[in-house]
């Protein structure tokens, strides 16, 4: 069935992480932008030295296209009719992966209010976050046919 999705609104939209992607229904793949955007400004903040800060920057804003053109083809997918997949839909759907992840975002808010888990000894493993959703992404992209 096709959709009322406006690929130019989707396409703004897309803009800021994460909202293009609830535009079009996608909400894992609004969450995963979310996060990786989120890591990316911490990496930026965080003094990282030489040459990294210029290539995260460079990263953050390909990134930012990304969503933007992601947003549009996924908008224009559903204008045909065409059935647009969310790789993540079929392992999350029995799993309840976005409540999980707002409790313990929350949980790690709630201890550092108390001072009881600074978030300086978390700050060095949002590569590992990146580095695992890259993975689970790349290896859910290799097992559609």
């Amino acid at each position: 069935p096709r959709t009322a999705s406006s690929p130019g609104v989707a396409f703004a939209l897309g803009f800021c992480p994460g909202l293009g992607a609830i535009y079009n229904g996608e909400y894992n793949k609004a969450l995963i932008h979310i996060v990786v955007f989120a890591a990316m400004i911490v990496g930026l903040s965080s003094d990282l030295g030489g040459g990294a800060d210029t290539a995260l920057a460079l990263l953050l804003a390909g990134f930012i296209f990304y969503m933007a053109f992601d947003s549009m083809r996924t908008a224009k997918a559903k204008q045909l009719g065409e059935v647009t997949v969310d790789p993540l839909e079929s392992w999350s759907k029995e799993r309840p992966i976005g409540p999980i992840i707002l409790i313990g975002i929350g949980v790690l808010f709630l201890l550092n209010n108390f001072a009881w888990f600074p978030f300086y000894r978390i700050e060095r493993f949002w590569p590992v976050i990146l580095i695992a959703v890259g993975v689970l992404m790349f290896r859910n992209r290799l097992g559609r046919p």
